[in-house]
């Protein structure tokens, strides 16, 4: 039998095919530095969401919802019931605006983030637990109203004698 390789090298058509495989190769490993650099973005994007909707919902739980010391039920004004529909509009003063640092911001102009809040009570009586809920949106507040929240916590408040 004889041999195949050359002594010269590698022919043309090999080089081509080669050449091929590299392009090939090389282009989906560039789709995925585009895929993994938009998902980093959107990350990004929802963990900062998530730290808004965090930092209200720790202010709202840690406003007065006790009794004082005659009894008498004590209700710090920021939880007080809203209407249903404040996680779906701006509903003042159950929404504001959130800058890209993470605090409040005075106009949506400068906000990343529309931030809303629904305090619902739980029961029939007096409001002796609520239910917190927020919602975090991407900017602007035109599309806040076509698309889901990029980030919502909720816990319940109970009165404690």
């Amino acid at each position: 039998m004889s041999s195949i390789a050359s002594p010269r090298g590698f022919t043309l058509f090999e080089t081509l095919v080669a050449t091929g495989i590299l392009v090939t190769a090389l282009a989906g490993v560039a789709q995925l530095f585009i895929l993994s650099t938009h998902l980093t973005r959107q990350a990004n994007v929802a963990g900062a969401a998530l730290v808004a909707a965090q930092d209200k919902l720790e202010t709202l739980v840690g406003a007065a919802f006790d009794y004082d010391s005659s009894g008498a039920a004590v209700t710090d004004p920021a939880l007080e019931p809203s209407p249903q529909s404040s996680l779906d509009e701006d509903v003042d003063p159950f929404s504001d605006w959130v800058d890209s640092s993470g605090k409040p911001s005075q106009s949506a102009d400068d906000a990343m983030f529309l931030r809303r809040w629904r305090v619902s009570s739980i029961g029939a009586d007096l409001p002796e637990s609520v239910a917190v809920e927020v919602c975090v949106f991407r900017m602007p507040a035109d599309a806040a109203k076509a698309r889901a929240a990029d980030a919502c916590l909720s816990t319940i408040r109970t009165r404690q004698p």
